[in-house]
């Protein structure tokens, strides 16, 4: 398991969650309701959000603060017990939050006032995410990485790439 980081609960990590995904490695059947709880902070340890993902016999998942109360997710899930999800949190046309399970898209949300139930959402994750923490009542979540390939990472590569490239020139 290469890359992968074993998940400990209520410690703070450094994590820029605008310019990588998060992978998240989980196990837990549908039914056993476990729960995914990943909290989000700015670089100044100031909350900014969180993300629960929930293994009822329905999955659901909550965005807080933005929808109050699990919602059922708009797609099935992919049925393989073990399942890596991807989560983006992508600024370019708004604030939009992205999960795919096991590559598959689960979940495109776009914040704003007619998607978010939630009055403070936008105060909240207005602010720049560089930090999370799994929280103690995360029980689903056994180990998390960056996403391999990462915006960040691929820029570097192109970057390195085009220098090679002019340097043969």
């Amino acid at each position: 398991m290469t890359g992968w980081i074993a998940v400990q609960r209520d410690v703070m990590i450094d994590f820029n969650l605008e310019q990588y995904s998060l992978n998240i490695k989980t196990d837990s059947t549908l039914g056993s309701d476990d729960e995914v709880v990943v909290e989000l902070f700015t670089s100044q340890g100031d909350w900014a959000g969180a993300l629960l993902l929930n293994f009822t016999s329905t999955p659901q998942y909550e965005i807080w603060p933005c929808k109050s109360g699990f919602t059922n997710f708009p797609t099935n899930l992919p049925s393989d017990n073990d399942k890596v999800w991807r989560v983006t949190l992508t600024r370019t046309s708004g604030i939009r939050l992205v999960v795919h399970c096991n590559e598959v898209e689960v979940l495109n949300i776009l914040m704003s006032d007619s998607t978010c139930d939630e009055p403070e959402w936008s105060f909240s994750w207005s602010g720049e995410v560089a930090k999370i923490k799994f929280h103690s009542g995360d029980t689903a979540s056994d180990y998390y990485q960056t996403q391999p390939g990462s915006c960040v990472f691929s820029k570097y590569i192109y970057i390195y790439r085009l220098a090679l490239y002019i340097v043969r020139l």
